[in-house]
């Protein structure tokens, strides 16, 4: 079986999602011909510049009004094409949860959402163009598919899989070139998360381009004699209960760390399996009932947040040194 975790990822050239996403939108635009594409307003910002160039009769500009291109989608996939919908994750869903609710989720239709510029990776906007609530969000309706891919492969293999995917799906996206995580050798399956590095200490559990501060975070930690294992969760909804049980067992401990406010994520969606599963020691990394703010760096605003590697380092140790912090 393949490695997912590339040897050398740390060495890699740093690509973003955004990059990954305009690369695979444009192939999938090539290989199917009722794959369509809407932007509010945000064609460079999301990805979709090249395909709008190749194939104008398959792109819609519908301008500032996100509600109406979740309407104009939804009416598009009753005539049968796969549309991807792309705005920023602050303005959908943040601006049209009920069109997505009532008009994609009540139909089950395959609408594919994209939310660009998630979670802090939109640095010099500040908080109200960073989306640190939308996972929340998206993983309370049902019947939407989650997805946060961990890198610009990842995201190549994903937006494939997500187009053949039966029903509504929401694919969280951020705009920072980050490392090179996964090997595209590697088969990725949505529902499934993959154990990118095993240890016997401490899980740690994340998705998208934080994981390559977890992956550094768990280098520093092994020198220290701590051995963490490393969950990517790149299919947030449905959850891989199985992978995630396996690994508390293992190690009796779980750190989870996200991008996104630490209540109603990646760790509340851990919690709630692990409570009734196998219950363990759990402790949260992310935004602590705040906003975003502005930053001249991404990094810097990680370490604000207290979510980059050292950051992270330091509640491992908490938690092997006293058994939670």
């Amino acid at each position: 079986m393949t490695d997912i975790l590339l040897k050398d990822w740390d060495k890699t050239e740093p690509k973003s999602l955004r990059d990954g996403f305009s690369k695979a939108i444009l192939k999938l635009g090539e290989k199917y011909p009722d794959l369509v594409a809407l932007s509010a307003d945000l064609i460079s910002s999301t990805g979709l510049k090249e395909f709008a160039k190749k194939f104008p009769k398959r792109f819609f500009q519908v301008g500032v009004a996100e509600q109406n291109m979740i309407g104009m989608a939804t009416g598009l996939s009753l005539q049968g094409f796969i549309p991807f919908a792309a705005s920023f994750a602050t303005f959908c869903p943040g601006r049209c949860l009920d069109q997505i609710r009532i008009q994609v989720c009540l139909n089950k239709l395959g609408v594919k959402i994209v939310g660009s510029h998630a979670g802090l990776s939109h640095p010099l906007d500040g908080p109200t163009a960073q989306a640190t609530e939308d996972i929340v969000i998206m993983r309370s309706l049902p019947g939407m598919t989650v997805i946060y891919p961990s890198c610009f492969n990842q995201m190549l293999q994903a937006a494939e899989k997500i187009y053949h995917y039966p029903g509504p799906v929401y694919l969280r996206m951020t705009r920072e070139k980050t490392p090179i995580l996964t090997n595209l050798k590697a088969d990725f399956k949505i529902g499934q998360a993959y154990v990118l590095k095993k240890g016997e200490d401490i899980t740690l559990i994340s998705a998208g381009p934080l994981l390559s501060q977890v992956l550094l975070a768990a280098q520093k930690a092994l020198k220290m004699g701590i051995s963490c294992e490393v969950i990517n969760l790149s299919t947030i909804k449905p959850i891989d209960k199985k992978t995630i049980i396996n690994s508390a067992k293992r190690t009796k401990r779980i750190i989870t760390v996200e991008d996104h406010q630490a209540t109603g994520g990646i760790g509340s969606a851990i919690a709630e399996v692990i409570s009734q599963e196998y219950p363990v020691k759990i402790k949260m990394l992310g935004l602590n009932d705040q906003f975003g703010r502005t930053s001249r760096s991404y990094l810097k605003l990680l370490k604000q947040y207290s979510l980059d590697a050292d950051s992270i380092l330091e509640a491992i140790k908490l938690m092997k040194n006293n058994g939670h912090s």
